[in-house]
């Protein structure tokens, strides 16, 4: 049995559900850093308040200033990447056992025993692939099946 859907990643409705589940993959990833970040900007004000130093509060607004440029440059790059793969179609062989993913960058066929980490996002899921690699397969028939 082979269950198929496409999306176009150009339009945009795609750049839009990336952004949206790329948004979310990075509240829950930078959720850590942000809780430190709150810390030391607490301690930050103590210790100006107490110690009339503003260094930790210096450090606090450095390292939010690179996790805020972080998140934007990478979301870019997310963008750009989805964009410039255009139409994709995820056409999912069960009796196979393989999903094949079909766009401008090329035709790939990803077995499902390949297939790691699974994210579930609101609009997409996200599946980890090969040595690291992430793969956004938006909602649809490819979805579900993969999901059962």
């Amino acid at each position: 049995m082979s269950v198929g859907q496409s999306i176009d990643w150009a339009s945009p409705d795609g750049q839009l559900l990336v952004a949206s589940v790329y948004r979310q993959m990075q509240r829950r990833l930078l959720r850590g850093p942000l809780i430190a970040l709150a810390l030391l900007s607490v301690v930050g004000a103590i210790w100006a308040v107490s110690f009339h130093n503003v260094f930790f509060l210096l450090a606090a607004a450095v390292l939010g200033l690179l996790v805020w440029w972080n998140a934007r440059r990478s979301l870019a790059q997310v963008l750009r990447t989805a964009r410039n793969s255009g139409v994709t179609e995820f056409r999912l062989d069960q009796e196979e056992g393989a999903l094949h993913i079909i766009n401008a960058q090329g035709r790939f066929r990803l077995p499902l025993s390949q297939l790691g980490g699974v994210t579930r996002y609101h609009g997409a899921l996200s599946v980890r692939y090969g040595g690291g690699a992430t793969m956004m397969i938006p909602d649809g028939p490819v979805r579900t099946a993969l999901e059962r």
